[in-house]
């Protein structure tokens, strides 16, 4: 019966809470901030802080309130966000500022040094890839070298031969022409019969 009343007491205690109203300096003591600075972030933030006005320009804050207060300081505060950040923050129901990793020094660096080891394996694979064609066209031009030299090298010997052949040609055309050619008779010769 105990534990009964423990939890009338605390359901009790949380009613009270959420009906609980709060003016400016009831917050600063809450948040053990100054009042001015409670009004300057309700001033630049008003939109975001749910609040009641009474008749007399009081402004009421109900739990809701006091709990956008508190995460606006823990904002401002803890986290030094501007409150231009804040309202960022608000609008986007806190996604423009997710946590960035932490990342150190040696693990940046190991990343580069992992980076830089990936590049420096392709390029010699790429140097070996190189090489392998290189040996491969010296070895072709070498061939296409040696064909070349051998081809004029026939062709040479085959000129050669047809010229000696049309040359050879040429002299035994021009002797059994001038064996054959009966020679001219010069005038007096023909006079003479001779």
């Amino acid at each position: 019966m105990h534990t009964d009343d423990n939890r009338d007491e605390k359901q009790g205690f949380e009613e009270q809470t959420e009906e609980r109203e709060y003016i400016i300096k009831d917050i600063s003591e809450i948040l053990e901030e100054e009042p001015h600075t409670i009004r300057n972030w309700l001033k630049e933030l008003e939109g975001y802080i749910p609040f009641t006005k009474k008749k007399n320009g009081y402004r009421i804050f109900k739990k809701d309130g006091l709990e956008r207060f508190q995460l606006i300081k823990h904002l401002n505060r803890d986290q030094e966000y501007t409150l231009k950040e804040i309202a960022l923050y608000l609008d986007t129901g806190g996604e423009a500022f997710k946590p960035v990793p932490e990342i150190s020094a040696d693990s940046i660096l190991a990343d580069e040094m992992r980076r830089m080891r990936e590049r420096l394996d392709q390029l010699e694979e790429r140097d070996k890839k190189r090489d392998e064609v290189l040996i491969n066209l010296a070895e072709q031009l070498t061939k296409q070298n040696t064909y070349i030299e051998h081809t004029l090298q026939e062709r040479n010997e085959n000129l050669t031969a047809a010229m000696r052949e049309m040359l050879e040609g040429k002299k035994l055309t021009a002797v059994s022409q001038h064996e054959e050619q009966p020679t001219k008779k010069g005038w007096f010769q023909r006079l003479l019969g001779k």
